[in-house]
């Protein structure tokens, strides 16, 4: 297997492990009691790990825009985003 296949199934764990907690504690009766603590404890590390990824993720990205890396298309198209969902959530109160 390698290195970047690894990486993925790694990343792939760590975004559901917060549901797979959720449910492991949910039905903790079902389950062996030392596998239970092993199984909290691997899962709270792959939501570490994954909060790590992420925020090291934003860094990249907010290092790679103060060094214009990113295109002007991507930067205004993030720009009209989230100009578009403000006039929509203005409209939304409005009305109600």
């Amino acid at each position: 297997m390698r290195l970047e296949d690894l990486e993925d199934q790694a990343r792939f764990e760590a975004k559901n492990a917060k549901r797979n907690l959720k449910m492991i504690k949910r039905q903790a009766e079902h389950i062996d009691p030392i596998k239970l603590k092993r199984n909290i404890r691997w899962l709270e590390l792959l939501i570490w790990l994954h909060q790590c990824e992420m925020h090291h993720a934003k860094e990249q990205h907010k290092k790679a825009r103060l060094a214009r890396r990113t295109s002007l298309r991507t930067r205004l198209m993030s720009l009209v985003t989230s100009i578009l969902t403000l006039d929509r959530l203005k409209h939304k109160q409005e009305t109600v």
